[in-house]
C-alpha cells in the first residue's frame, strides 16, 4: 500500500522537449483547423503568420511537402524534424529582406 501512495505522489516524468513540442503542435493544429478537415490552408495559418515574420504562403511552402497548398498533421510533424533546415531558410530570408 505504501508503494502506491509514494508512486501517486511522485511527479510525472518530463516527456522531453521534442515530445512537448509535438504536443504543442498537435494542440495548435487542432485549434487552427477551423473546418476540421485535418489540413491547414492559408486562411487557417493566419494566426501563425501573425505570430511569426513569415507569410502564410512561406509557412505552407515549407511544410507542404505534398504540394497541395495545405499542411496535414503528418507534414507538420515532419516539419518539426526539419528544424535545422527551417533555421537555414529563415536565415536566408532574413538576409534578403
Amino acid at each position: 500500500m505504501l508503494f502506491v501512495v509514494v508512486c501517486s505522489c511522485a511527479p510525472a516524468p518530463d516527456p522531453g522537449p521534442v515530445k512537448r513540442q509535438m504536443f504543442g503542435l498537435i494542440e495548435k493544429f487542432d485549434r487552427w483547423d477551423n473546418n476540421g478537415n485535418g489540413q491547414l490552408d492559408a486562411t487557417e495559418v493566419k494566426e501563425a503568420e501573425e505570430l511569426s515574420d513569415y507569410t502564410a504562403a512561406e509557412i505552407i511552402d515549407f511544410y507542404d511537402t505534398g504540394g497541395n497548398g495545405r499542411i496535414s498533421l503528418r507534414e507538420a510533424q515532419d516539419g518539426m524534424s526539419r528544424l535545422k533546415e527551417a533555421q537555414k531558410i529563415a536565415d536566408k530570408m532574413e538576409e534578403s529582406r
